[in-house]
């Protein structure tokens, strides 16, 4: 049964999304690997070493586990949108923002992750009434659907020694962006126009990390390449000349760069239960032909992390919070786009020992209005999973009795 869950959660992957009304404009969403625990703490954590910490975007960090690590979350809620004209709107998202796997081995650790790193997605819809010259009216609706998201699945390496952990990710990038419209006329006598553009795009590339704890502190650093990613572009039209739908496959030299990308954090504990996180992602994307701007996200965070089984319930719970800012690498109307969001997260232990449900809410914004004609606001809550040795089978309590013969004279 265990097996059949975790093939399906492998299955449910595939509908990673992220939702944003700057979509057509590029793919604003951005996920840096955190675990549920780290989404309620400004989304820090890729240097905390005072936890078992399954956020694997900085390989090291997997040396934090003893014992076979699965962790897997959730996150849902509402995004509203809005532009310049006073429209708004509100939509509903669900997306599974990473699953990951460690073994150790001695000092070894071999690790598996798999979570989307950009995405933008997009659907809206407009009724419309055209007036010609000569008074004639057309009435038609018009469509507009945008899915792009790039996955990035990591096979880990991690060594752990009292110098500093090191780790190493092969990473395999696979994309698509998908862009269809749609003219839906009233009047029998005009043609239904339609097509369909898709893109898809693959290809390899390594992160390496660095990992030190030294007495209340903890540090991290990461480093991720390059990556041109190759791959098909294929057109479908749905309208004349052309009588069906004709499928025209291109191969392209490339269709998307993933660049350079460094970061660190860093995490202090203080006063035995409470700690602070501070980490930093930078993304040279001036150096591709994908987006124009590099990127920066400064995230912060502050924790009450008691030791597990003692004290009283509410002493027992890890409550969190944080905030980051982050600049997009792309511009609207010639001006620099911002996301500002305030996270909340906490924990609930469960019976067995360091397994527990980590629970995270994030309020964020995205965008100004007066400078951008549009602007984001969501509001997510997110659900997180950590289990331990979920391969181990559970040892049988009885075992076999001999039993004592009837004592006959």
């Amino acid at each position: 049964m265990r097996y059949i869950l975790l093939i399906a959660l492998t299955l449910i992957f595939s509908q990673l999304m992220g939702n944003s009304i700057f979509s057509f404009d590029g793919m604003p969403q951005e996920y840096n690997g955190n675990d549920v625990y780290g989404l309620g703490m400004g989304e820090t954590g890729s240097g905390d070493l005072f936890r078992i910490n399954p956020n694997f975007t900085n390989p090291s960090v997997a040396t934090t586990t003893d014992k076979v690590l699965f962790s897997t979350g959730v996150s849902l809620g509402w995004m509203w949108y809005k532009d310049t004209y006073n429209n708004k709107y509100r939509d509903d998202g669900i997306y599974f923002p990473y699953f990951s796997i460690a073994v150790p081995l001695k000092n070894h650790r071999i690790g598996f992750n798999f979570n989307s790193i950009y995405s933008g997605n997009l659907e809206n819809e407009k009724e419309t009434i055209w007036t010609s010259d000569l008074g004639d009216t057309l009435n038609y609706v018009e469509t507009n659907k945008l899915s792009s998201n790039v996955y990035r699945a990591d096979a880990i390496y991690a060594y752990k020694n009292p110098y500093v952990n090191f780790g190493i990710a092969v990473n395999y990038y696979i994309g698509h962006r998908i862009r269809y419209w749609k003219l839906d006329f009233d009047e029998y006598t005009m043609t239904d126009t339609k097509y369909e553009i898709e893109k898809t795009f693959e290809n390899p590339g390594v992160t390496i990390g660095l990992s030190k704890k030294m007495e209340n502190f903890s540090l991290g650093a990461t480093y991720s390449t390059y990556a041109k990613l190759e791959g098909d572009e294929i057109y479908k039209y749905g309208h004349a000349p052309y009588a069906d739908t004709l499928d025209l496959n291109l191969t392209d030299d490339f269709l998307f760069e993933v660049p350079t990308r460094i970061s660190g954090g860093l995490t202090w504990k203080f006063i035995d239960k409470y700690k602070a996180s501070f980490d930093v992602y930078y993304a040279m994307w001036e150096d591709t032909e994908s987006y124009d701007k590099n990127s920066l996200k400064i995230g912060f965070g502050l924790a009450y992390d008691p030791l597990s089984g003692y004290g009283g319930w509410l002493e027992r719970i890890p409550v969190r919070i944080g905030g980051y800012y982050r600049e997009l690498p792309f511009e609207k109307n010639q001006e620099k786009i911002t996301e500002q969001a305030l996270t909340f997260g906490l924990s609930i232990p469960l019976k067995s020992p360091n397994k527990k449900i980590d629970l995270a809410v994030k309020y964020m914004t995205r965008g100004d209005v007066d400078k951008h004609g549009l602007s984001d606001e969501s509001l997510m809550f997110s659900f997180g999973i950590t289990g331990f040795d979920i391969f181990r089978k559970r040892p049988k309590k009885i075992e076999h009795r001999d039993i004592p013969k009837e004592d006959r004279r």
